[in-house]
């Protein structure tokens, strides 16, 4: 897991999740004998909350949070201990990232290198770890019923892993292989670059992936030593947090929990890195230039500040953010996008915890602010003094406050899993009766406290940062060939306009802030449909509706597909409904920022034969943000300027695909292969690059005539209510053709493969080289579907085993779905950093043509499947997807979820080898290596995505 994001540390933008009204204890003291506390908290809930929490510490000071929800269909647990990568050995980089690897590997009661994994996956789970600055994290979920047993081999890694000599030799590489997959990656290249500047002392500085040099056995001093001394000093009961989730009763979940894990020992524990300044004396202010591998402008304003981490209550860092990253009307981003300087921004904390943090403020750039830095950072400084002299105040905090409250009082199951592992990590944070609600409080308004903060935000405290293609390089970082340069700075203030910086203004009360948040209930439960229901069909536009009966909470989701004939004709009118799309967003966002801020959020997007139209939150105010929606939508006129900028922006995306990993790349080429109306981004970034203002006025002018409009509307909505949406949804997105011969809806097409493989050849800028095999269902049945999903459920662990545990051809492999339309497949996946293309092509092609269906296994098998299609929706936004997802697919029954179910219960070992054996081969091979190396193609090799969808069978679609 990466420890930063952003272009430094973890950026949050002003849209932060805010939380915390309509408390309610919820669980019970712990059985045990509570160390030497009798008084222990329980976590506070949400109101909305029905599971039940007990907190517990073991005799080996192990703390344990469990939560038992009865209606859980997935259980899970996760083991937080508080070290990371900030805690390596100076001489051994990579070390608690490599010990994280190495913990699945084998332990003295379960052996087996690969047992741990294949349990979980053949009863229905997943697992997975990461190791960030200052933690490691450990989390699975697997099916509700075998939790115990899941739970007994978990709790080995912690008491009496094997370390085994022989997967310390293997799994060096796969760490090597993780990080070389990588070496490309904006944000790694980025901080390799500050790894150079910071302090010595400074954690930053440290490398924290790992490589074969940082890891290898050196005279005196082998890794697997270092492994076991570093396991030693800082994996101890006292330095541990678990979380465990399951539908047993707190009891039983106890009992279970004692039973295991108070087998893990508790040592003397090494002191961790703490309290080191992040830059050196006297080094700000300081400018730094990177040269990146994509087009990208940005520029970064870095303030080193005192870790906040304390001050959770007061949330000083969220205030500021909140102000600086606000993108309403008279805001920073709102001036420096009217100047044409900028296309984004966020500011928030940015990288913090144990040692010395940073506030960041992070700008993306236009051509135009690249050549006006000085002003751009001029405008940051006057917004931030505007800030200074009169943005401290109270309502500003009691507006967060509330909007917090509500978003706690309503808060939603997640998924088991993730639940797990955030509180796991929590649980070192906040205490335990804060573990739950601490990222939500806004507990207290401490105005000195925000003015302290406020007062590292200065010209002689921060570091510039400008990363953009064309910058000055003297220099190149040393593990990820970065170029770049440093240069000290005395700042000197620019020359803005006074009648610019005059139009700053600090954020208005939000008039979004919704004020009606019962929840509507139906006069009748017998009134209330258990499916949606059709309210409106006519004129090409087909509404479906179903108040919400099961989540209990004041919010809505509107969903709205609208079908253009207009789009899917040619890659030229394809990039257009993707402008258009871009363009609607940009002039709804300074209105609808501050919906986002409450709750209210909206997108537009542009698929490959039409528009996507969605808003979710707070049903209050819904009605007002889609009118505005869609009639910004249905108008289609948009300002010269932004025109241009966004123009620029979305090729620039387009183009900066080639900067992906190889097998992303390649990822996004294989539905271009297989999928019609769709285009390769390049081949829409050359077509875009020529349209005008006129010409997209035109598109638009089209683009809603014969138009077919689809629609949910699902939540906290009165039918009366629903209707009038549907009008208005109708109104705007439909129109009758106005030609005699007008344009038709593209059928949606997915090639129909033959026997016999395919060959597409992607040259990449990157060291390693990358195969992906695609296999085909024999047809678009339910179940074809069943069959490719059990081949896949059955394949997927012994493949990550044999290529990449055994055989150690890379950090990237793995088995997928690709699903196109109703047309099931499967696509096998290896990305590496040492072995030949041709090797990796025969490991898959040796895997996938030698793997047996064993009849021994199958029925646990089956029923891990079973497990995932049988889970329940954790929240509306689950049960919305799921709906919607039916529509599209034009399964008005809503049953084929329960058709995929009965499939796969139908299916027999037998029925399975059988349809294995005849997809073999017959697929499409997609690989990439760097642009010089030789590769010997076949001479029907696919040249051109077009060319193999032209003149082939498929399956078609309305």
């Amino acid at each position: 897991m990466s420890l930063f994001s952003g272009s430094f540390g973890e950026v949050f933008r002003s849209r932060i999740m805010l939380g915390l009204v309509g408390l309610a204890l919820a669980g019970g003291l712990s059985l045990n004998s509570l160390a030497d506390d009798s008084s222990v908290s329980v976590p506070i809930t949400s109101s909305n909350d029905d599971r039940l929490y007990r907190y517990l510490v073991l005799d080996n000071d192990l703390k344990v949070l469990l939560v038992s929800d009865a209606r859980a269909d997935k259980a899970a647990a996760s083991m937080d201990v508080n070290v990371g990568s900030a805690d390596d050995p100076k001489e051994r980089a990579g070390l608690a990232h490599f010990l994280e690897h190495m913990l699945f590997l084998g332990t003295e009661k379960y052996p087996e290198a690969g047992e741990y994994q294949s349990f979980i996956s053949a009863h229905g789970g997943s697992h997975n770890a990461y190791t960030s600055s200052e933690h490691t994290n450990y989390f699975f979920d697997v099916d509700a019923a075998h939790l115990e047993s899941t739970l007994d081999r978990f709790a080995q890694f912690f008491v009496a892993p094997l370390f085994t000599e022989q997967y310390v030799d293997r799994e060096r590489n796969a760490v090597h292989s993780e990080y070389k997959s990588k070496i490309k990656n904006p944000y790694r290249r980025e901080l390799d670059v500050y790894r150079q500047i910071v302090s010595s002392r400074h954690p930053m500085s440290k490398f924290s992936v790992g490589s074969l040099d940082t890891l290898a056995d050196r005279a005196d001093d082998r890794v697997r030593d270092a492994l076991l001394q570093f396991y030693q000093d800082h994996y101890s009961a006292n330095n541990m947090t678990l979380v465990v989730l399951g539908r047993e009763s707190l009891d039983q979940l106890q009992l279970m929990v004692e039973q295991r894990f108070e087998a893990v020992e508790t040592r003397d524990t090494k002191a961790l890195v703490r309290g080191h300044d992040l830059f050196r004396h006297n080094f700000l202010p300081a400018r730094i230039h990177i040269k990146p591998e994509k087009d990208e402008r940005r520029l970064s304003m870095v303030f080193p500040i005192p870790s906040a981490d304390q001050y959770y209550r007061e949330k000083p860092l969220s205030y500021l953010g909140s102000i600086l990253g606000h993108e309403g009307k008279g805001s920073l981003l709102s001036l420096l996008k009217e100047l044409g300087w900028a296309e984004g921004l966020s500011a928030g904390a940015g990288f913090g915890g144990r040692n010395q943090g940073t506030f960041n403020i992070s700008i993306q750039l236009t051509p135009a602010g690249f050549d006006n830095q000085p002003k751009v950072v001029a405008t940051v400084f006057r917004m931030i003094q505007t800030l200074r002299q009169s943005g401290v105040e109270q309502w500003r905090f009691d507006e967060q406050q509330s909007l917090s409250e509500m978003a706690f009082r309503f808060a939603e199951k997640g998924k088991a899993i993730n639940v797990v592992s955030r509180l796991s990590n929590q649980m070192h944070r906040y205490p335990i009766e804060d573990v739950i609600r601490g990222s939500y409080a806004f507990d207290t308004f401490d105005a000195r406290l925000i003015r302290r903060y406020l007062k590292y935000l200065k010209p002689d405290n921060f570091l510039w940062v400008v990363t953009a293609p064309n910058v000055e390089t003297d220099s190149v970082s040393r593990l990820y060939s970065t170029p770049y340069a440093v240069e000290r700075l005395r700042y000197e203030v620019a020359t803005v306009a006074k009648s610019h910086l005059d139009q700053l203004q600090l954020p208005e009360r939000n008039s979004f802030v919704p004020k009606r948040l019962q929840v509507k209930v139906p006069p009748s439960m017998e009134e209330v449909s258990p499916l949606p229901q059709l309210i409106r069909e006519s004129e090409g536009v087909e509404v479906w509706f179903k108040q919400d009966t099961q989540f209990n909470v004041p919010r809505a989701t509107i969903n709205i597909r609208a079908y253009s004939p207009a789009v899917g004709q040619t890659s030229k009118s394809s990039a257009m409904a993707h402008l258009y799309a871009a363009l609607v967003n940009d002039a709804l966002n300074e209105f609808a920022y501050p919906a986002a801020l409450a709750g209210l959020h909206f997108s537009v997007s542009a698929n490959s034969r039409g528009m996507d139209v969605a808003v979710s939150g707070y049903n209050d105010r819904q009605g007002l943000l889609l009118n505005r929606m869609l009639s910004t939508l249905e108008r289609g006129r948009f300002d010269q300027d932004r025109f241009e900028a966004v123009q620029k922006e979305l090729v620039r995306h387009w183009r900066n695909q080639v900067s992906l990993t190889p097998y992303e790349q390649l990822f996004r080429k294989l539905p271009v292969l297989l999928y019609s109306p769709l285009w390769d981004e390049l081949e829409m970034a050359r077509a875009l690059e020529g349209v005008t203002p006129v010409d997209l006025r035109r598109f638009g002018d089209k683009l809603w005539q014969g138009s077919r409009v689809q629609a949910l509307l699902y939540g906290n909505l009165y039918r009366q209510e629903a209707l009038k949406l549907a009008t208005l949804i109708g109104h705007n997105l439909h129109k009758a053709s106005e030609s005699d011969s007008p344009l038709q809806l593209p059928l949606a097409q997915v090639l129909k493969l033959e026997s016999g493989s395919h060959r597409y050849h992607l040259p990449v800028d990157h060291r390693d080289v990358a195969a992906l095999f695609y296999q085909q269902a024999q047809g678009a049945s339910v179940e074809d579907r069943a069959q490719m999903m059990m081949i896949r459920q059955m394949l997927r662990s012994p493949f990550f085993h044999q290529l990449r545990t055994e055989k150690q051809l890379g950090y990237i492999v793995f088995v997928t779905s690709m699903g196109l339309k109703d047309v099931a497949g499967n696509v096998f996946v290896v990305q590496s950093p040492s072995a030949p293309l041709s090797v990796v092509m025969d490991e898959i092609q040796g895997f996938v043509t030698s793997s047996t269906m064993s009849a021994t296994d199958f029925e646990q098998q089956r029923q891990a499947l079973l497990t995932g299609l049988l889970e329940s929706p954790k929240n509306m936004k689950e049960q919305s997807g799921r709906y919607w997802s039916e529509i599209l697919a034009d399964n008005t029954q809503f049953t084929r979820r329960q058709n995929l179910i009965a499939a796969v219960k139908g299916l027999s070992p037998e029925s399975v080898a059988q349809y294995a054996q005849s997809i073999k081969t017959k697929g499409v091979w997609l690989t990439a290596a760097g642009v010089d190396s030789e590769q010997q193609l076949p001479p029907d090799a696919i040249t051109n995505p077009a060319s193999l969808k032209q003149g082939s069978p498929s399956y078609r679609f309305p």
